[in-house]
């Protein structure tokens, strides 16, 4: 248990005190095991067997494991799924519209005969619609991008602090007694509840900062 000199900034005591690497690394066990199992399809009976792996904490490694590294932002989305998908739905639109100016033609051609100007609506109609839609398609995927862009920001921003959280992590020590960690040289007691938003602390607050005492012997530390 003893494996600093450190003494808790709380209790003033280091025969309690352990760095929380340590404490991770005993708490967790690998096991691998092999598994069999069955299918039935029908008639057939099918047999298999595999090797499986799993990772247990106990309940301190679970509660003082590392910050989580954030996940990387999502590209998947209609225009990543389906690249085209926006110009097929404009292609169709305009299309349909085609369709019924030219199914229509026949029964409305007595009246262009009349009013040959009256043959410009059709025209106008999809020339519009071929505008909306293109523009549609234009803000839509500006819109996506400016989302793209923002997400990479803010996961850059997430990464840096994660890395500075998992280098103070990585110095973290844990007294036992007090159920709380505390970085080396630092005057600050953080119980083990608030670990994570101690991590996370913002580089510029201000932290009380003297120098903790060595443990001289053994003696002092029961006294």
């Amino acid at each position: 248990m003893r494996e600093s000199k450190l003494v808790c900034p709380k209790c003033g005591q280091a025969d309690a005190v352990r760095k929380v690497t340590s404490i991770i690394n005993d708490g967790t066990t690998h096991t691998e095991s092999n598994r069999i199992g069955m299918s039935i399809s029908g008639n057939d009976t099918a047999f298999y067997s595999g090797l499986g792996n799993s990772v247990s904490h106990t309940g301190l490694a679970s509660a003082l494991a590392a910050p989580k590294k954030p996940s990387q932002p999502s590209r998947k989305g209609l225009s990543a799924i389906f690249p085209s998908f926006r110009l097929t739905c404009t292609g169709s639109i305009l299309g349909l519209i085609m369709l019924s100016v030219v199914c229509s033609f026949p029964a409305l051609y007595p009246t262009y005969r009349e009013n040959p100007l009256l043959i410009f609506i059709p025209v106008v109609i999809f020339v519009v619609a071929a505008i909306v839609l293109m523009r549609w398609v234009w803000l839509s995927k500006r819109r996506e991008t400016q989302i793209l862009r923002e997400g990479d920001t803010h996961y850059s921003l997430e990464m840096e602090q994660w890395k500075r959280a998992l280098a103070r992590w990585e110095e973290l020590y844990y007294c036992y007694r007090d159920d709380g960690v505390f970085l080396p040289n630092h005057a600050v007691f953080v119980p083990i509840a608030r670990m994570k938003q101690y991590l996370y602390a913002k580089s510029g607050e201000k932290r009380k900062r003297e120098p903790l005492k060595l443990k001289k012997d053994s003696h002092n530390n029961r006294s």
